[in-house]
């Protein structure tokens, strides 16, 4: 890269807008009646891949920001990594835990399980006790675990970065797949010891496929891929994929047939990244307005969710509304609060924050 290129923003709006679609993936996994929707039941039951897109979308970034920020000045500043980390993530994480747990306890007597549960919520291993003990009981958070299992990734990348772009891509492929060979070696033992869900699900070291597939599409390690096809063609391979895991079981039974399932979301979930930023047509698409607009709030939106669909049911329920227009009502109405919680916490919430994490930035990254 030249130093004109190093000294560019380095902004992806199209990721933005499929960043709203993998929040859309998890809002229709968790709204309580789109199960009962026959051409929306797969998407409830299997919309849990949105949150790999996630995992996906923030692994190529970080590796393309630090693979960046390293070529510009030959090393990676830990503590400004961390500290952006800090103004992006903590803020409305601990305003919104805190609250939750203020009005859960309020109205509820705090056994030794529900201490540790609210312990792991504000030390970011919510997910390590959720593999324990299932997912947290405490109302609007239970998806929260995905903070955690991020936070402890966040803690590895710059130094699994720092490490890979010193070595040759060849040395870079053998971590890879002696990676890969690890710690699938770790899930069939969760497997064949008949650990049951949602362990595996919620653990980096046995859920991890989308993390490693994003880093290497940050190093280029799928860019041949463009010689074999078309990015729209490897973007329709990305959903067939999607429709494939929908058809074996599901991630909630611990069978052998997750070594096949966490692979395909991987790579589903890869393929389709990579279509994005390759495609003129799907940049287009996913770079409307609105799209990048409701992308960039992402975070809050996925946070508040819960908060949403509460809501939601709660209008369907003191109408008592019972026929097929519960759902419409109920989702329109979950749908409509998450965004204008969301929108409102990114302005007087978020913004103020993330304005002080551009003072810690080595490459300029996306615009409030």
């Amino acid at each position: 890269m030249t130093p004109p290129q190093l000294n560019r923003r380095f902004y992806l709006p199209e990721l933005d807008g499929l960043r709203f679609f993998a929040f859309l993936l998890v809002f229709i996994h968790h709204h309580p009646l789109v199960s009962k929707v026959p051409v929306l039941s797969n998407l409830h039951t299997y919309g849990w891949i949105g949150v790999d897109l996630f995992f996906c979308l923030s692994a190529f970034l970080f590796a393309k920001l630090l693979i960046a920020e390293h070529k510009k000045t030959h090393t990676i500043n830990l503590k400004r990594f961390y500290i952006r980390r800090f103004f992006r993530i903590w803020p409305i994480y601990f305003l919104f835990t805190t609250v939750a747990v203020s009005i859960f306890i309020s109205s509820t007597d705090i056994t030794s399980n529900l201490s540790l549960r609210i312990l792991g919520l504000f030390t970011f291993t919510d997910n390590i006790f959720t593999a324990i003990y299932n997912y947290n009981p405490i109302p609007f958070v239970p998806h929260l675990w995905t903070i955690s299992y991020e936070e402890q990734f966040y803690l590895l990348i710059p130094f699994l970065i720092l490490l890979l772009v010193r070595v040759s891509p060849k040395m870079r492929f053998i971590c890879f797949f002696l990676s890969m060979i690890l710690l699938n070696l770790i899930r069939t033992y969760f497997i064949l010891d008949e650990i049951s869900h949602p362990a595996i699900w919620v653990l980096p070291i046995t859920h991890f496929e989308s993390i490693i597939f994003g880093i290497v599409l940050g190093f280029g390690g799928f860019n041949y891929l463009k010689k074999l096809c078309k990015p729209e063609i490897l973007g329709a391979i990305g959903v067939l994929f999607f429709c494939v895991i929908c058809c074996i079981p599901n991630i909630t039974e611990t069978s052998y047939w997750l070594n096949i399932t966490y692979p395909l979301v991987g790579l589903s979930t890869t393929f389709i990244l990579f279509s994005v930023l390759d495609s003129k047509l799907f940049r287009v698409f996913f770079s409307m307005k609105t799209l990048v607009f409701l992308g960039k709030r992402s975070y809050g939106l996925y946070l508040y969710h819960y908060i949403g669909n509460w809501i939601g049911w709660q209008l369907v329920s003191y109408l008592k509304i019972e026929d097929t227009s519960a759902l419409i009502i109920s989702f329109t109405c979950s749908f409509v609060v998450t965004i204008a919680i969301s929108v409102l916490s990114y302005r007087f919430i978020e913004t103020p924050f993330l304005k002080l994490k551009k003072n810690f930035e080595v490459i300029a990254s996306r615009p409030i």
